[in-house]
């Protein structure tokens, strides 16, 4: 057990709201049914959340969904970054429908660090999030890009986009990026159900793909990497991570906040969750949690957490992808929401 006083790292869904419906979502938006979407946690207790997390001295707190800047009240939520003196916030957006102001509203509140997603060049981009509205996250994200201290292009490989990851890499860097991270697909949401999973061959192509452009470009040209450690088992990774890495080299060392305040060490395969913040502070909820943890990592060895966390689709396509995720747990099969 990594034995930590406080998470290193904290996910926080902000809500289950989006303005796009990407065929691999997480958090299945347009799908989150009435009774769970009425039980999200309020703009004041996500801020009590984060303030929970920075007093306990977490490194990174992530602002995810759903869209999180759709969250009514979400500009408010942000008055809370100032104030947290441990915590550095990273905010996940996909940047597709933001105005100029929303735009200086996210770089004045102190955020330094954002990540924006984009999968493809333009017709894979719309292939994969349903609307064609590339060339306004383009622009959107150079605007971030120059504003704050760190930003980064999240880029989710699947069926639909395999083909064109590195014409994406080829235009981000014809377009002044630095930086971009490779995710694969997992089961949960959307990516299972749709079957977008890529197969271990398809997977090592991939990696190897990465490989060759890193001899290549330097990093400080130009920073690729496949967010897939674990994937070749002994293989050296750099001896420097960002934050959000360390959690996947360094077991339970992180944990994930939904948006109705369940809090979870893995989304993947955390049979429940260890509390919620509706009920006990986050502090409370880490501290009794260990115990679960410790059972938890007897019963996932690491070739058992490879099989699961990067879930491989089957060769011949036909195998049904079971419900990894407490979310889809919630929506499917009806899982208690607090």
């Amino acid at each position: 057990m990594a034995g930590y006083t406080a998470p290193v790292r904290a996910s926080i869904d902000v809500t289950y709201a989006c303005d796009l419906r990407c065929i691999h979502c997480r958090t299945n938006t347009g799908e989150i049914p009435a009774h769970i979407r009425r039980k999200m946690l309020s703009i004041a207790q996500l801020r009590q959340v984060m303030l929970d997390l920075d007093r306990m001295g977490t490194f990174e707190i992530t602002l995810t969904g759903g869209e999180p800047t759709l969250r009514k009240g979400f500009w408010d939520l942000l008055d809370v970054v100032p104030a947290l003196r441990h915590a550095t916030v990273t905010l996940i957006t996909n940047a597709a429908r933001h105005t100029r102001e929303q735009l200086d509203r996210i770089v004045d509140s102190g955020i330094p660090s954002v990540r924006v997603s984009m999968d493809g060049t333009r017709e894979t981009f719309a292939a994969v999030r349903l609307k064609d509205v590339f060339d306004t996250v383009v622009e959107n994200s150079v605007y971030l890009r120059d504003r704050v201290p760190s930003f980064k292009v999240l880029t989710t490989v699947m069926k639909t986009n395999q083909h064109n990851v590195f014409d994406l890499t080829r235009l981000l860097r014809a377009e002044g990026f630095r930086r971009q991270d490779l995710i694969l697909v997992r089961a949960h949401g959307r990516g299972g159900r749709n079957r977008l999973l890529l197969t271990e061959a398809e997977t090592m192509a991939v990696h190897d793909q990465v490989r060759a452009f890193k001899r290549v470009v330097p990093a400080k040209d130009f920073d690729l990497n496949l967010n897939a450690p674990y994937l070749v088992p002994g293989e050296q990774l750099r001896p420097y991570q960002d934050v959000v890495m360390f959690p996947y080299l360094v077991r339970d060392s992180s944990i994930a906040v939904s948006a109705t305040g369940d809090v979870t060490m893995s989304r993947l395969y955390s049979a429940e969750p260890l509390g919620n913040t509706k009920t006990a502070p986050v502090d409370r909820i880490w501290a009794e949690g260990q115990q679960q943890l410790a059972v938890e990592q007897e019963e996932f060895t690491e070739d058992r957490l490879r099989e699961i966390f990067w879930d491989f689709a089957a060769e011949d396509g036909r195998e049904v992808i079971p419900l990894t995720s407490l979310l889809d747990r919630q929506i499917f099969e009806g899982a208690e929401v607090k």
